[in-house]
């Protein structure tokens, strides 16, 4: 999945009101994350499914020792075959979650880490299914038994929603009745019922654990990105926004517009006021602005008492059309009763030639200046459609 494309327009949604209301949402369905917790999700579960690919692989070959002291030569042989693929699989699987992050890798990198085992699983039930084994060979067996049982414990490790949870159990449960179905054995003392209902509830557990560290996450990334006082998007998470939504802008040839904003003579409201009358001017605009923003639009705080808005698919025209929007809807008053006014630069990458994420911001600050030059309260770009 392309992180600069269609679902870029998520990101703004994450500091909003509605998250706020909402933030139980990002716990049970992966849509409701934004590009930005999304791409911090994939590293993390990348990151842990590469170290349990190293693991797992490690493991697997120390297991030829155990099968070689406990089964007949034959199967013991067979299976060190197949845990030297099974090793090696495990190997390229945690060189290729080096790859960017994306959802569509962290569920093929789950898939792969979840399968290798279970097809392992599933051959050495196969091999071992023999008349004559004697009763060390038969705890062997058994141990092979637990391992569903182990791997539904293991979907714990990753923030994964209740959906991909649930999606991800369901294959190893049906698996399970799958091998019982086909009389392969390798139960639970109590049979298939009492396996079943143990792989539920360790589902279950796995679903909380997992549930649980997504919520921390999006709770510490949504942190992370929001500017403390004015609830607007942090200067960092605004660079990381202006160079996805460009590089989309580039892809599509779509247009794609930025507005700075510059508080006027807020440097003397807080000297003849006081910094807190300061910070309330500055929470009143951006909220006010915020408010009158739509779809994938969205602003951060810049520096100070400036704000950059970004405007994805839209013209320098239509851009300028929503600053007048919002400056008619007024930005709130400053503590002697004047209305709250801004002067703003409007820039656009098509029309103004830009052919890189901050000369557009540089381009916009630029005009914010001539703005400044023309006399204040007033809006400085290109207005032609």
């Amino acid at each position: 999945m392309n992180w600069s494309g269609t679902r870029a327009h998520l990101l703004h949604w994450l500091i909003s009101d509605e998250y706020r209301s909402e933030h139980l949402s990002c716990v049970f369905w992966p849509p409701a994350h934004s590009v930005l917790m999304s791409i911090r999700r994939c590293e993390l579960i990348l990151t842990r499914v590469r170290l349990l690919s190293v693991a797992f692989a490690i493991l697997t070959l120390i297991w030829i020792s155990v099968d070689v002291a406990t089964l007949p030569g034959h199967a013991a042989g067979v299976l060190a075959v197949g845990r030297i693929i099974a090793s090696v699989a495990l190997v390229c699987l945690a060189i290729m979650t080096r790859r960017p992050p994306s959802l569509a890798r962290i569920y093929g990198s789950l898939v792969a880490l979840y399968a290798v085992p279970t097809a392992f699983f599933f051959g050495s039930l196969l091999l071992l299914r023999q008349p004559g084994l004697g009763p060390v060979a038969r705890l062997a067996l058994d141990v092979y038994g637990v391992l569903p049982i182990v791997a539904m414990a293991g979907l714990g490790v990753f923030p994964l929603t209740v959906v991909e949870t649930a999606a991800f159990s369901a294959p190893i449960v049906i698996g399970e009745i799958i091998a019982y179905r086909a009389h392969l054995g390798a139960f639970l003392p109590g049979g298939v019922v009492d396996a079943v209902w143990l792989l539920c509830l360790m589902s279950g557990i796995a679903l909380v654990v997992g549930a649980s560290q997504l919520a921390f996450s999006v709770a510490l990334v949504g942190r992370s990105l929001q500017d403390s006082l004015t609830g607007c998007f942090s200067r960092s998470s605004t660079t990381e926004l202006l160079e996805m939504h460009f590089t989309a802008s580039e892809r599509r040839g779509a247009p794609f517009a930025v507005a700075f904003l510059d508080l006027d003579h807020f440097k003397a409201v807080n000297d003849k006021f006081g910094h807190e009358a300061g910070d309330a001017v500055l929470t009143s605009a951006a909220r006010r602005i915020r408010a009158g923003l739509r779809g994938s639009e969205c602003i951060g705080r810049w520096g100070g008492e400036e704000f950059v808005v970004l405007f994805p698919g839209k013209t320098a025209a239509e851009a300028i059309e929503c600053i007048e929007r919002i400056r008619v809807t007024g930005l709130g008053h400053l503590p002697n009763g004047r209305a709250i006014s801004v002067s703003v630069g409007v820039a656009e990458r098509i029309a103004d030639q830009c052919a890189a994420a901050m000369s557009l911001v540089r381009l916009a600050d630029q005009h914010m200046y001539a703005a400044k030059r023309a006399g204040r309260d007033c809006i400085v770009g290109r207005r032609q459609a």
